[in-house]
């Protein structure tokens, strides 16, 4: 069994938290607040300029052009093309300037970055890969999954569009490729990826939980929130 195969098992409980979260599911479905998904993208954008930092982490620590050009474009593709996607996003659910100058990472969001980046710094490729993995394959599995809905809500069937279309899975099944590889080149570190593959799975879900309870360090809604 590869490695990818043998770590989605392990995992699997999850995954199917993730799957059938109440914010996953009300996004499929139209029913989540505009709220919450409001508090989740302002998140997931903190999230993703962290995750193109650390993609560039990586690309600093690969030995190979191949593998150096890889990480370099895959930053520059999420910083250019998901970034634009948010800031478009940001306009439609009315985002202002002192939503953003008032803007604070929730705990979840944090402790996730926190650990990307420490994994990042502190290991070689193969742990950093194991680390940012789970989010993009995390997320091609619940635009397959859910890529029938009807939410009826355009920004929703937008994101279910982007996550379940045919390139971002040919992306992935090459990702997990590159995993497998960097497993089987480094027998004596499976424990210790599995170990940092496992911990983004754990924040994966807590990213959902996250906008679904809104989150803060206060234990109070965020006045931008609209429930």
């Amino acid at each position: 069994m590869t490695f990818c195969r043998e770590i989605r098992k392990e995992t699997d409980l999850y995954w199917e938290r993730s799957f059938q979260h109440p914010f996953v599911k009300g996004i499929a479905d139209g029913s989540l607040p505009m709220g919450k998904f409001k508090f989740y993208m302002m998140q997931d954008a903190y999230y993703l300029k962290a995750y193109t930092k650390v993609l560039s982490i990586m690309a600093s620590k690969a030995e190979t052009n191949e593998e150096i050009a890889y990480f370099l474009e895959k930053a520059h593709s999420v910083h250019e093309a998901e970034l634009g996607l948010h800031r478009t996003v940001f306009r439609q659910l009315g985002v202002t300037e002192a939503d953003l100058k008032d803007f604070e990472p929730a705990p979840s969001a944090y402790n996730y970055v926190s650990h990307l980046y420490s994994t990042a710094y502190n290991g070689d490729l193969a742990e950093a890969f194991a680390a940012v993995l789970p989010c993009p394959w995390l997320y091609q599995e619940i635009g397959e999954r859910y890529r029938k809905a009807k939410p009826g809500v355009r920004l929703y069937e937008e994101w279910i569009a982007m996550y379940s279309s045919a390139d971002f899975k040919e992306t992935i099944e090459r990702e997990k490729v590159m995993m497998n590889r960097y497993a089987e080149q480094n027998p004596k570190k499976v424990r210790q990826l599995k170990s940092h593959f496992e911990k983004s799975c754990y924040y994966e879900w807590k990213f959902w939980e996250m906008p679904w309870t809104l989150e803060n360090w206060k234990g109070k809604v965020n006045d931008y929130v609209s429930i």
